[in-house]
């Protein structure tokens, strides 16, 4: 018999920070699918599938369990089973009355639970930014970067190269030029190299995306394949961690368009979009469904009203928006 990673112990080894997210959003929309359709036994088939599939996806189950355990002693509801053992029968999460109060509570747990591995990376951040909060800094060659909410950067300027690493979130680059000091930025799996230009990055969990203002830029993969394609204005491009590089073209004025709090999407996946409008949004976004999750996004968005945004974002593809709490948004397919 298989048992579940001790609940509260530190992410297994194996998972990046990346993984780790995203098997905590995936236990927490769990725990909502679950609660909706307590009785279908096909849910639980697909749950116990998922769960076996990864390690992580075991370990994140046991941390929901066990955290929304801790919910329920305090406001003594039955929510979830302490992280039973997996075996050849179903495990069928019993929830009581509450359950408002009680998803409340995950969603709160499951922002704390993201915000962990978003901890570490600020850790070797040198600037930072909140939910909400935009920043600018100027760098000590006259360049700027304009930074998105919930974004990360470091930098790592010698007298022969500029260097600017996308910890985590999203950032639009004026960059002074001077041909002999490169600049260059380093996102994930892709390295942005400026010849004379002003573009934004924006580091997503499955691939790099740039687009170009004005000027050109080389994007480089940092694998052993060396994908690379030269973009200029009213280019972009996604960089995946696997497979080929897609590009396309988009209006110049839209690109880096969220220093306006607008969101700006160009064929994109909608999970990656509700991704994106979450830094703007001081409590949870959960997507239920991963089918939801794939269809293509183009549009802008205002971000100052997460809630309508998401059901702008969602509405046309047959999503179902619904505000739980001034915090606790989810989206699920009608």
């Amino acid at each position: 018999m298989t048992h579940p990673a001790d609940p509260g112990a530190a992410p297994p080894a194996s998972g990046d920070s990346e993984a780790w997210e995203r098997a905590l959003r995936e236990a927490v929309d769990w725990t909502i699918l679950l609660d909706d359709e307590p009785d279908d036994a096909g849910l639980h088939a697909r749950f116990e599938r998922w769960r076996a599939q990864d390690p992580l996806h075991d370990h994140a189950w046991a941390e929901a369990a066990h955290t929304s355990n801790l919910i329920a002693q305090t406001g003594k509801i039955t929510f979830l089973p302490e992280a039973p053992a997996r075996s050849s029968s179903p495990v069928r999460p019993r929830f009581r009355p509450g359950r408002r109060t009680v998803l409340a509570g995950v969603a709160a747990a499951a922002v704390a639970w993201i915000a962990a591995p978003q901890i570490l990376q600020h850790a070797r951040a040198d600037y930072v930014t909140g939910t909400g909060q935009q920043r600018t800094v100027t760098l000590d060659d006259g360049s700027t970067v304009r930074m998105a909410p919930g974004s990360a950067i470091a930098v790592a300027y010698s007298g022969k190269e500029r260097h600017v690493t996308l910890v985590s979130g999203e950032a639009y680059f004026e960059v002074t030029h001077n041909p002999a000091r490169p600049f260059e930025v380093l996102a994930g799996n892709t390295a942005v190299t400026v010849l004379g230009t002003g573009f934004d990055v924006r580091l997503g969990e499955r691939a790099t995306g740039v687009s170009v203002k004005h000027g050109r830029v080389r994007v480089t993969s940092t694998s052993a394949d060396g994908r690379s394609a030269i973009l200029e204005a009213g280019e972009w491009a996604q960089m995946p961690d696997h497979g080929p590089v897609r590009n396309g073209h988009v209006s110049a004025g839209l690109v880096g368009g969220w220093t306006g709090h607008r969101l700006t999407a160009v064929d994109r996946p909608l999970s990656e979009v509700l991704a994106d409008l979450r830094r703007y949004h001081s409590g949870a976004i959960l997507l239920t469904s991963r089918e939801l999750g794939r269809k293509s996004v183009t549009g802008t968005f205002k971000t100052d009203a997460p809630a309508e945004a998401a059901r702008l974002i969602a509405q046309p593809h047959g999503g179902t928006v619904r505000q739980i709490t001034p915090w606790l948004i989810v989206v699920s397919a009608s």
